[in-house]
């Protein structure tokens, strides 16, 4: 079998990377040998075993002039380190279509490059525009972690398949037990610090809801989250990026995914997954990869973030009414439909045949 070489841009504790590494310590396990091109940052993809690390300098910034510069020294780093590689030796995986510079390295040495796709852009700007043509045109197989996604994209030119994301067997043996309800219901939402996400409008949802406690995790630190919000209300906790949110999990009763899909579209939600093991009920947009997740009416509900008024009866009903079991139930059952032990086989099997 072929060496694996990964590369994936930003290593932080976000979707992609989590996926990643699931995929990572599932191929490793194969038998593969393993190396991986990431930022130097803390994140999802740290300290795996058995991998051989490449890093280089990347991180996000509000300067986006200072970005697009790190972005420019990342690419060309992996291009370098790319075509050192002889094609009968490896194969290139990379997540995301961002690292464009590995795909283009790998048609200059003809090495097979797998992408496994997370993303889809409602209004793709230039460098977007650029990160898909060359996709579209590098790529040698394509992972979809949706219909959804691959809907957006697919041609019958492109060989692909749709490989759902999976809970890890390291998040399923860290789950603790659920804690019983309180009175006051706690409503969860974990999501990035963008205005896309739906953040004013979780504000207005607490400020109408004064008997619930929302509790938001933001993927970023404290000083960047008290520079966002102006006013917080008081049944409304923001933490910082947490990399073990079990313990916020147990407590919670409904989870909340409020992207604005005039402005993003979901492609899956892995957030939603696991709270769902939790046998959480979940509230999400009504487009996208989320709704391959969430059944309307059976273990949570799809509604436009916007509409603030449906949103909180949806959540009076939910944890009111009888009927809470029922949904609870029905996320627990949908959760185990995603194995990452079904992911990982065929995400080997498809490598197996590149190599």
């Amino acid at each position: 079998m072929k060496k694996i070489i990964f590369f994936h841009l930003y290593n932080d504790i976000s979707g992609s990377p989590q996926v990643l590494s699931s995929v990572i310590r599932g191929i490793k396990s194969k038998g593969f040998d393993v190396e991986l091109y990431t930022s130097h940052t803390d994140g999802f993809l740290s300290g795996i075993k058995g991998v051989k690390y490449h890093t280089f300098s990347y991180k996000w910034t509000t300067n986006r002039f200072l970005t697009f510069l790190r972005l420019i020294y990342a690419q060309l780093y992996m291009f370098i380190a790319a075509c050192r590689y002889n094609r009968d030796e490896v194969v290139f995986y990379i997540n995301t279509i961002c690292p464009f510079a590995p795909a283009l390295a790998g048609r200059l040495k003809k090495i097979p490059v797998v992408y496994h796709v997370h993303e889809v852009y409602v209004k793709p700007n230039l460098l977007h525009k650029i990160y898909f043509w060359m996709w579209k045109r590098l790529s040698s197989y394509t992972f979809f972690v949706s219909k959804y996604v691959q809907n957006q994209y697919d041609r019958e030119s492109l060989q692909a398949k749709v490989i759902y994301n999976a809970l890890s067997k390291d998040f399923l043996d860290k789950m603790i037990p659920k804690k019983e309800a309180t009175e006051k219901r706690n409503i969860l939402m974990i999501s990035s610090l963008k205005e896309y996400k739906g953040l004013k409008q979780l504000v207005k949802l607490a400020e109408m809801m004064l008997e619930y406690r929302f509790r938001l995790i933001v993927n970023s630190d404290s000083r960047s989250i008290e520079s966002f919000f102006e006013t917080i209300p008081g049944n409304l906790i923001i933490l910082p990026a947490q990399k073990n949110v079990h313990h916020y999990l147990s407590e919670a009763d409904v989870l909340l995914n409020l992207t604005i899909p005039s402005l993003c579209i979901e492609t899956f939600g892995l957030t939603i997954l696991e709270a769902m093991a939790y046998g959480i009920p979940v509230i999400c947009p009504p487009v996208g990869g989320p709704l391959e997740l969430v059944d309307n009416g059976q273990n949570g509900f799809q509604i436009d973030s916007r509409n603030l008024d449906e949103m909180s009866n949806k959540i009076r009903y939910i944890t009111n009414s009888n009927d809470y079991n029922r949904f609870s139930n029905n996320a627990k059952r949908k959760s185990e439909c995603f194995n990452e032990e079904a992911m990982i086989t065929l995400i080997e099997e498809q490598l197996k045949k590149l190599s």
